[in-house]
């Protein structure tokens, strides 16, 4: 009994003497180091503010920059505040009782913002935005983190100089200045110093980049001429994407979001520490939603043609290669668009930083997807088609040296107007080296690397036909780059780059000259000249594909329509002589792809009288025709003529008057641009950049053009022929009806005389095939191919400005204007810009970071245009746009809620040909920081 009284009586002590010990020792502390996110340098008198966990408290650092604050258990948020340096919040800071939780913190100062400091201008130099000697757009992190989107790509829509065309929910092709295609690769777009396109097609899909919003540090676009540091394919600018390095961003984040066509997106990041100097992160995102549909009328009509005759379709696709059960299987996918998309992507990076300066990074990625994409050849459906890339690279100091390897696999995927698969196996490997110095205390400073490329395309005989197996390509380049301080205010830039290609008969050569003059420190005027170039394609060169059934009616005739690339040597439709080589036809008995020699045209009368009267709703003329088609002609008597499909208008013409020119190998096309700039900051609120620029291309590339002209008969020749049969045919006509034989043989030589033009206008008006070469495979299509069409000159200019109004308030504007959207070929067609000669944007944003709302209302427009790309031809129209969102912090908790709109009043918005009208469109977002 003592024994217990005595320990009741203890624990009883013990309960009485924790609680009387002081709340403060329960608590924990929160301390951390606030510093200048520029210079690193502390920052005293700043002032921490706690805004969650139920306490209201905060304090002030001291001259080393840190602050201390006794809290008690929980989880807060913090907000840093310092006149002259944007506020930061900061969410979800774990705080423990008995223990210390260090959060340290590095504050952007207004000018910092507005000068921003990017390396894509100087390839991996660091520099201010002001400093550059080109002009430079960056998009950050929170202004990314704030707009909820189902395509990185929409970031973009408020970057002078940047054309975009949208195929619907996440498909699209970006350029800078101009020159879009529906299936374009002009632009030079890297994520984390590799390059982003698909590697043998070269075709930017922004949305394969299995990078998400959440990872992203900031997008920066280059605007002129990259060639001298960055090589090939980066004429008119450069877009770069960053992501978040493990070492610098910690935590998780996880949103979650829904809108309208079945939207759902979901997406994480989390990100940690092994040591100090070792991180790691991983990042995915999946969407799902249904496109905005659009009925594509060739689609529809090789779709009927199908269904009306599917023997036919399946005899086609066997011509062209395919098994009878393929041949079923493409046919039965004609035009059939699956709707609805998805995608889903994974991305894995460990950062190991092994010196103070050194940092070694691995990188993998992979994208899965499924929706439509518009190429040269019509819409496709992508069926689970992979992108993946593994990438490895290291700096220390100024050393830069990386190697990575891209890779696709189109999966199931297939062109919708043949039905015919798409395989691309093919890879991207590429191995890069930069290094610099400086000497004269700073005043001279070099950069130089090399950079190797090899494409390696495999399609199985497929996209490549008969160019398969030998269509690898290997580029090389070198380039040094020199800058020069003439004094404190000017520097001189210059920079030669000398690149090979295994295909490219000579070496190419491209120079850069810049002058920099800074007249304050926030100020800077620069002129520049660049020589860029743009290699061919895989595509151009080795592209040889079916794409079904020709346009025009011609499908019905059993006409196909084939790309086919130049090769390394190019080709010709004619002899040495100048004669042509010969002709293919859907009429031959044996087989569409045997050659048959000009000469032999007459063979198919029989074929041309018969479509004639099959096409003819005139009873008498129809029973003429067929009575017409058994005839023979000798060889020879009817010649046959050349008749172009893209031209109705043009009057076909004698074989002798042809002049077909050959083909030859696609060579690089170089841009000369001159252009002058200035990028101010004035009053530390108001950043202005404006650039005016003037570009020459020489041996512009051309989009898939048409190069074969179809085979018709001589009309005079059919109605000399035919006179004789039809003035007979027509007298016996008369007699039967009861006429005297000289009465019935002067009324048929009456009828005769405006019945055999229309009877020969008919016939003649027949294709019986289409002019061809040996070394094209495939059967009775029409060629389309690449060429160096020539010489252009254009002039432009960008204007973009950002001013912060107060510290709540963000004004943001851009315009840019290029001379014309269509351009004069000599002895050709007119190049299409495919983009509009007028186009801005005029945002205002408000963001209060104390309350954790921030919300933005933005206005697009773009002007009309002409548009020519492939088989996409017509008038875009103008448009403009009004976006709109809003996000809420939710107190006390780590949750944002988000809304963005685009397009709220539902207005026209067409960005091309061929793609649907993108209406508006209202999406939800939950975001969490878990800590």
């Amino acid at each position: 009994m003592r024994v217990s009284r005595s320990v009741g009586f203890l624990l009883t002590l013990t309960a009485t003497l924790l609680c009387a010990v002081p709340v403060a020792a329960q608590q924990g502390l929160l301390t951390g180091r606030i510093t200048d996110a520029e210079s690193g340098q502390p920052l005293d008198a700043a002032q921490v503010q706690i805004l969650g966990g139920g306490a209201s408290t905060g304090g002030l650092t001291d001259a080393s920059g840190v602050y201390r604050l006794q809290l008690a258990p929980g989880t807060y948020s913090i907000l840093v505040e310092l006149v002259g340096y944007r506020p930061a919040r900061y969410d979800g800071i774990r705080v423990s009782g008995g223990e210390t939780t260090t959060y340290n913190v590095s504050l952007t100062s207004m000018v910092l913002e507005l000068e921003g400091v990017v390396v894509s201008a100087s390839r991996g130099t660091a520099e201010k935005s002001t400093e550059a000697p080109a002009t430079t757009h960056s998009i950050s992190s929170l202004e990314i983190s704030e707009r909820p989107v189902t395509a990185t790509v929409d970031h973009l829509r408020s970057s002078p100089g940047v054309d975009i065309i949208s195929h619907g929910l996440q498909a699209s092709n970006v350029v800078v200045r101009g020159f879009n295609n529906i299936f374009s690769g002009g632009l030079h777009m890297l994520t984390d110093h590799r390059l982003a396109g698909v590697p043998s097609l070269r075709v930017n899909l922004m949305h394969f980049i299995p990078s998400n919003e959440q990872d992203i540090d900031r997008m920066e676009v280059v605007l002129g001429p990259g060639s001298a540091l960055y090589g090939p394919n980066t004429a008119n600018g450069v877009v770069h994407i960053l992501t978040k390095s493990p070492l610098d961003n910690q935590g998780t984040t996880v949103s979650l979001g829904g809108g309208q066509r079945g939207v759902l997106q979901g997406s994480f990041r989390s990100a940690f520490l092994l040591n100090d100097d070792f991180g790691f992160k991983v990042s995915g995102q999946y969407l799902k939603g249904g496109e905005w549909p659009f009925p594509d009328p060739t689609e529809a009509a090789n779709r009927k043609a199908a269904d009306d005759n599917p023997t036919a379709c399946i005899q086609d696709k066997v011509i062209r290669g395919r098994t009878p059960t393929q041949g079923a299987e493409d046919c039965a996918r004609i035009g059939i668009r699956d709707y609805d998309l998805e995608r889903y992507s994974v991305e894995a990076r460990a950062d190991w930083r092994f010196a103070e300066n050194g940092t070694f990074v691995a990188t993998y990625g992979r994208n899965n997807s499924s929706g439509i994409e518009l190429t040269g050849l019509g819409a496709g459906q992508t069926v689970n088609w992979v992108y993946e890339f593994y990438q490895a690279r290291v700096r220390l100091n100024r050393l830069f040296a990386q190697a990575y390897l891209n890779t696709s696999d189109a999966g199931d995927s297939y062109l919708l107007n043949s039905g015919v698969p798409l395989v691309d196996k093919s890879s991207l490997q590429v191995a890069q080296i930069q290094h610099g110095f400086a000497v004269a205390d700073g005043k001279q400073d070099f950069t130089y690397g090399f950079d190797y490329i090899g494409t390696r395309p495999k399609t199985e005989g497929n996209i490549n036909g008969v160019y398969e197996d030998k269509d690898n390509m290997d580029e090389w380049g070198v380039y040094l780059q020199s800058k020069t301080a003439l004094d404190e205010k000017l520097d001189l830039i210059l920079a030669g780059r000398m690149d090979n290609h295994s295909i490219i008969a000579d070496n190419v050569f491209s120079p850069r000259a810049a002058l920099v003059f800074k007249p304050t420190t926030d100020q800077s005027l620069r002129v520049s000249f660049n020589r860029a170039y743009s290699a061919p394609s895989s595509l151009n060169y080795f592209l040889d594909i079916s794409n079904g059934g020709a346009p025009g009616g011609l499908a019905s005739l059993g006409f196909g329509l084939r790309a086919f690339g130049t090769g390394q040597n190019g080709w010709s439709l004619q002899n040495a002589d100048g004669t042509l080589k010969g002709f293919r036809s859907p009429f031959n008995p044996a087989g569409a792809s045997a050659m048959i020699p000009m000469a032999g045209a007459s063979a198919f009368w029989a074929a041309a009288a018969s479509v004639a009267a099959a096409q003819t709703t005139d009873p008498a003329a129809k029973a003429l025709l067929a009575n017409l088609a058994k005839l023979t002609p000798t060889p020879g008597s009817i010649a046959p003529m050349l008749y172009d499909a893209t031209n109705p208008s043009q009057a076909p013409i004698p074989i002798s008057a042809a002049n077909l020119p050959g083909v030859p190998s696609i060579t690089e096309s170089n841009s000369e641009t001159l252009e002058l700039g200035w990028t101010g900051i004035i009053a530390q609120r108001l950043k202005i950049s404006a650039d005016i620029y003037r570009t020459k291309q020489n041996d512009f590339v051309s989009p898939l053009l048409v190069q074969t002209p179809l085979v018709t008969l001589n009309g005079n020749d059919i109605g000399a022929f035919i006179t004789v049969p039809v003035v007979t045919a027509l007298t016996q006509q008369y007699i039967a009806a009861g006429l005297p034989p000289a009465q019935a043989q002067a009324q048929a030589q009456a009828a005769a005389a405006t019945l055999i033009p229309a009877l020969a206008k008919g016939i003649a008006s027949v294709p019986i095939g289409v002019v061809s070469a040996p070394e094209i495979s495939g059967g009775s299509d029409l060629i389309v191919s690449y060429r160096n069409v020539g010489d252009l000159t254009l002039w432009g200019a960008d204007l973009a400005f950002q001013w912060f109004l107060d510290d709540n308030w963000t004004l943001n504007g851009t315009y840019s204007h290029v001379s014309d959207d269509m351009f004069e070929i000599a002895d050709g067609d007119p190049i299409a810009l495919n983009a509009p000669t007028h186009k801005g944007s005029l945002a205002l944003a408000y963001r209060n970071v104390r309350k954790g709302f921030n919300t933005e209302t933005r206005v697009r427009f773009n002007n009309e245009f002409d548009a020519v790309s492939a088989g996409f031809v017509g008038t875009v129209p103008a448009a403009q746009i009004v976006d709109f969102t809003v996000g809420y912090q939710i107190p006390n908790t780590p949750a944002t809620l988000q809304l963005a709109v685009s397009n709220l009043f539902d207005a026209e918005n067409r960005s091309f040909v061929g793609v649907p009208d993108i209406g508006r469109f209202m999406m939800v977002r939950m975001k969490y920081d878990l800590f």
